[in-house]
């Protein structure tokens, strides 16, 4: 049997940030990866304020995307230049090893297999594992685990912790040339309570689209390219030489479930994806910070003051804009409409890219929606 404080199961941004803070604090931490040379689906964007926030090297950045353009349901396009940062594209495969290799070099312990079950929860927890390269069952004794396994979280199963809810996305890359911003493309015709996108880097440009139906993803992503690119999803497959689609679940943020006990949930396990831009990475990465912040306190119900604190106003207020604007295309197409006022762009860029804390560009950024979608603010 191992011993250490700290398990956390799955070494994606969550699961690494939090070893990486952990391990730097002197306490001892075992990072569990499944699957060293897994690239999950995802566009790979993250504010460029985040990387100083976090501590994260810049190397790793394949493109820095500098304006949005963004296609209303009716067809109204233009372009939106975003001023004091940019949308860093990462490659998820490197980013996800990058993060884990930080934690690494601070001391914590690596291990590429497989969560089993639980055998026993309380004051000790102890996890039964598979060790991927040698394929031997051992366990290992923890004071907390940290549960980071993605939204089909194997680890809140065990614990019948409920799954976050979610929308279907499915993606592909094709080659980057032509790209300079990502786009936005809005139309229930191609994207169901959901929107259509374009996002360059360096090495591939990521296309796809969201449904809250599994079973008709491939019929809106074919769609969508014709809207987007004049062709179907056939032919145009076959003159990019596009890679085969790929399907994948996004969280619904509906609060987030923090912990049970001694095992507390992080990322996508806990739901942190922020509504309307449905961004992931970043949020996920804070909730590791905060999840091993706690730890460090010795306090596991600390993380959920801390997320709170930074984040829960903005998720619920994201989250009821997101619920009333998807309705329909006509207050989709309203919603577009005042993003293209200077005013409303600053708040907006200011809000997806900065980061602070507080709710100084989040409220007027709300006002400005109330009359379409006839918002509350309580």
């Amino acid at each position: 049997m191992l011993s250490t404080n700290v398990l956390i199961i799955g070494g994606g941004p969550a699961g690494a940030t939090a070893a990486r803070f952990l391990a730097e604090n002197g306490i001892e931490t075992i990072l569990l990866e499944r699957d060293l040379s897994y690239k999950k689906p995802c566009g790979g964007g993250i504010p460029s304020s985040a990387f100083d926030e976090l501590d994260i090297p810049r190397s790793i950045i394949k493109k820095e995307i500098r304006k949005i353009r963004i296609i209303s349901p009716g067809g109204d396009d233009f372009e939106i230049a975003l001023k004091g940062g940019c949308i860093a594209i990462t490659d998820r495969g490197d980013l996800d090893s990058a993060l884990r290799a930080m934690a690494h070099g601070r001391g914590a312990e690596l291990i590429e297999g497989t969560f089993v079950r639980f055998t026993a929860t309380g004051r000790k927890v102890i996890s039964l594992i598979r060790n991927r390269v040698t394929n031997e069952e051992t366990t290992i004794q923890s004071d907390y685990v940290i549960a980071a396994d993605g939204i089909t979280s194997r680890a809140g199963s065990q614990l019948k912790a409920p799954s976050p809810h979610h929308i279907f996305t499915i993606s592909a890359h094709i080659p980057p040339a032509g790209f300079d911003c990502c786009e936005f493309w809005f139309g229930s015709g191609h994207a169901s309570r959901f929107y259509s996108w374009v996002f360059p880097s360096s090495e591939f440009a990521s296309i796809g689209t969201g449904s809250s139906r599994s079973r008709e993803l491939t019929r809106l992503l074919d769609r969508f390219i014709r809207r987007r690119f004049n062709s179907s999803l056939r032919n145009f497959a076959a003159d990019t030489r596009m890679e085969k689609p790929r399907a994948f679940k996004i969280p619904v943020w509906n609060k987030t479930l923090f912990n049970r006990d001694n095992v507390l949930f992080a990322g996508d396990t806990a739901g942190t994806v922020m509504p309307v831009t449905y961004e992931g990475i970043y949020y996920a990465m804070k909730s590791g910070e905060f999840a091993a912040q706690a730890l460090i306190e010795k306090k596991p119900e600390n993380y959920k003051r801390l997320w709170n604190s930074r984040f829960r106003t903005r998720f619920l207020l994201m989250s009821k804009i997101n619920h009333l604007l998807f309705k329909d295309d006509e207050t989709i197409e309203k919603w577009v409409q005042l993003h293209k006022k200077p005013e409303v762009q600053e708040i907006a860029m200011k809000l997806w890219l900065e980061k602070k804390k507080g709710n100084a560009y989040l409220l007027p950024y709300v006002n400005v929606f109330k009359h379409i979608l006839k918002f509350k603010l309580t």
